[in-house]
């Protein structure tokens, strides 16, 4: 099972997803005249306050987990790990979705500021286009072998 390189590669995927689940957005909303003194709201985003980001995240961590031991059926394991992909496509879609909705509907002057967390889902994506590569190579092995036959 963890003897391809692309086992390794959806394991730390999924891994990594699992760090989706913290802060992601932190926005300080200020309150108050700016020379009398200013006095800041601190608002997170997270997650677990937004269902279908919430159900994202979760599939990221679980998708990349369960392709793992698809080892016997590389077409299937291609197919997971590009469903793994489209839901970090969707994930930063709803993300940047959320992050401009809330701005906008800050009542006063908003400075924000992303969280390291955000940028998990590009390493998660990363590490899902390197295992897809290793499935792929598998194949061409495998093909290449049944034409030596």
């Amino acid at each position: 099972m963890i003897q391809r390189i692309q086992s390794v590669w959806l394991l730390l995927s999924s891994l990594l997803s699992a760090l989706l689940l913290m802060d992601w957005y932190t926005g300080y909303v200020y309150k108050g005249d700016v020379p009398q003194g200013i006095t800041t709201l601190v608002k997170y985003l997270r997650i677990s306050d937004h269902l279908p980001t919430l159900l994202l995240a979760t599939a990221l961590i679980v998708l990349p987990f369960i392709t793992i031991f698809f080892f016997k059926n590389r077409k299937r394991q291609k197919s997971f790990v590009l469903l793994s992909l489209l839901s970090a496509v969707a994930f930063i879609a709803f993300s940047l979705m959320r992050i401009e909705d809330f701005k906008s509907s800050a009542p006063a002057p908003l400075n924000g500021s992303y969280q390291p967390g955000i940028v998990v889902v590009v390493a998660v994506m990363v590490l899902l286009i390197l295992a897809f590569k290793g499935i792929r190579k598998d194949d061409k092995l495998v093909k290449s072998m049944d034409r030596l036959r």
